[in-house]
């Protein structure tokens, strides 16, 4: 199992997004982010570095096979050839647990719906009493 880890342009969020969901690869995490490459601002240089508005997308994937497939689908959509496309990166993950279900590593990370698991309602319990987390 790997984390890809993808910082490009907000632009192409929509494109990306769209081609992951159409490759069945679910489970993303959006994050609004700022930050500079390495391009305008030499070391040693004293101006202050421009910051751009990026997006970070964050996917846990269970193969190799999968993992190609997410790289091809941000690189073909955030890829332009031009300085600050962004980068992705890609580390392996230990393990994975679905909260709701306690379904661990890849079983975790396949959908509901083809599972066919209805949604559980969880009852909440709440008390009169007036504690310090309330």
């Amino acid at each position: 199992m790997y984390l890809l880890v993808a910082v490009f342009n907000e632009d192409d969020l929509k494109n990306v997004l769209e081609d992951l969901f159409e490759a069945n690869i679910e489970g993303v995490t959006v994050t609004k982010v700022i930050g500079k490459g390495s391009y305008g601002i030499k070391e040693g240089d004293n101006i202050q570095a421009d910051l751009y508005s990026k997006v970070k997308v964050e996917i846990v994937l269970s193969n190799d096979k999968t993992l190609e497939t997410a790289k091809e689908c941000i690189r073909a959509n955030a890829q332009d050839f031009g300085r600050g496309a962004g980068k992705m990166w890609w580390i392996p993950v230990g393990g994975v647990e679905r909260i709701r279900t306690g379904e661990r590593d890849a079983d975790a990370l396949t959908t509901q719906v083809d599972k066919k698991i209805p949604n559980v309602q969880a009852d909440i319990v709440t008390y009169g009493e007036d504690t310090p987390c309330s």
